[in-house]
């Protein structure tokens, strides 16, 4: 028994180190990337020890990088502003979520479909309560003028017309940023989940979850309450057209997920290693960005556009 405590004390104190370590590590080499990388570590940790020291790992965790935080602790000339210790505490708790549910699925609670829309609804949940009580309460002053000189700038070094972002524009862009965050944050969740797994494999880590590409299909009834939400996003007014259509761009997450099924499906299906898929895929985003994202995106709604089709068909 005491054996078994103090093995557990050991395996949390390298959690600790290595989750502490990364983290402070990748906020050193690239600030800006970070939000989108910061959940390597975590995933890491939490696919090679038990649910429970990954637990007690995400509080201690959150804990010391708040006790950072408010004390102004600087780390070799880093310092842990409140940006990053929100960046940090959102993908924690989502990739935390993740795991719940991906156990629940492991102990055929749930089954793998489910992981992914459970997933997005509770972010679309936490994020709708954020807006209702915070985000949409505020004044956006600061920003507002922020966004305004970084088009102006953009318009002075280009030929565009100045009237073509209006006071309009730059409010509808400010109401759904807090919508585009989530989407952004669970794609590369998702995305850094599959990598870890690939560099577990490839050093012969026993991993503790698994999602099954293959076997995920967007549910119709999903799809169809995406696509009314899109006709009501656009006629609607006031706070209701935002409400509505920043969950019409959470939702498109799971459109999205389904492009991203189909995409990788086709790479996989190619005969080639593993570094050239993956040299691949990165220079596909280097040159392609949100092009590549609306190509995913697209593929991913026809895939089920046809399969209801062709239910209704049979």
């Amino acid at each position: 028994m005491f054996l078994t405590k103090d093995k557990n004390l050991i395996v949390l104190l390298y959690s600790l180190i290595l989750i502490l370590s990364s983290e402070s590590l990748l906020l050193r080499l690239s600030p800006n990337l970070f939000p989108i990388l910061c959940s390597i570590p975590l995933i890491f940790a939490g696919q090679i020890i038990s649910s429970r020291i990954f637990f007690s790992s995400i509080i201690i965790t959150n804990i010391c990088f708040f006790f950072f935080y408010i004390n102004d602790f600087i780390f070799f000339d880093l310092k842990f502003t409140l940006r990053f210790f929100l960046n940090y505490i959102a993908n924690s708790i989502l990739v935390f979520l993740l795991f719940r549910l991906l156990d629940l699925c492991k102990k055929n609670s749930i089954n793998n479909e489910k992981v992914i829309i459970f997933f997005n609804l509770f972010v679309l949940s936490v994020l709708l309560i954020f807006n209702f009580f915070y985000y949409y309460q505020i004044d956006h002053q600061e920003l507002r003028d922020f966004i305004s000189q970084l088009f102006s700038k953009i318009i002075q070094n280009s030929n565009i017309q100045e009237n073509i972002i209006s006071e309009e524009g730059i409010n509808f862009l400010i109401k759904v940023i807090p919508s585009l965050n989530a989407f952004v944050l669970m794609t590369f969740i998702i995305i850094n989940f599959f990598l870890t797994n690939i560099i577990l494999k490839k050093i012969n880590f026993t991993r503790n979850y698994s999602i099954e590409f293959s076997k995920f299909f967007l549910p119709p009834k999903i799809f169809l309450i995406f696509n009314i939400l899109i006709f009501f996003s656009i006629f609607l007014t006031n706070d209701m057209k935002f409400y509505f259509f920043s969950t019409v761009i959470v939702l498109s997450f799971l459109v999205f997920y389904q492009g991203l099924i189909y995409s990788y499906q086709f790479l996989d299906s190619l005969d080639l290693n593993i570094f050239l898929k993956s040299l691949i895929i990165f220079l596909l985003f280097i040159f392609l960005g949100y092009v590549l994202f609306l190509f995913i995106f697209l593929s991913g709604y026809y895939i089920s556009l046809k399969r209801i089709i062709t239910k209704v068909s049979e």
